[in-house]
């Protein structure tokens, strides 16, 4: 049960900042292209794979605060669904070129940001 309540306590936390981000990006990017979940996928992608690193391999956490971190608040931070209805409703306005450049910056600058957030916690430690 305790494992539950620690995701659950992440999750929200995530679920809050993930809507402060988009909030934040709609204000000061506009709302023509959905700038909050490539913010927030990018982000996450970074601190996932450096956190993991480093809690995998440097620091000795209690496996709580991975689930914490990793599954509850990442988890909720980023995601997935946001990407695949947000380029939907791109594509179904008729807006392919937009739709497409949706799919491949989150995949690709996030994964690129997980690779560099990789390698940053390798060098550290």
């Amino acid at each position: 049960m305790e494992k539950y309540i620690v995701i659950a306590i992440g999750g929200s936390i995530g679920a809050v900042s993930r809507y402060i981000v988009s909030t934040l990006s709609a204000k000061y990017f506009g709302t023509d292209f959905p700038y909050g979940t490539l913010i927030v996928n990018i982000i996450g992608s970074f601190i996932l794979s450096f956190f993991m690193v480093l809690s995998i391999e440097k620091l000795a956490l209690n496996p709580l605060w991975r689930l914490f971190f990793a599954t509850g608040f990442l988890g909720a931070f980023t995601t997935l669904s946001s990407i695949t209805y947000e380029t939907l409703a791109i594509a179904q306005d008729g807006d392919y070129i937009k739709a497409l450049i949706n799919i491949f910056a989150n995949f690709f600058i996030s994964l690129l940001f997980a690779y560099i957030g990789f390698i940053l916690a390798k060098t550290l430690l």
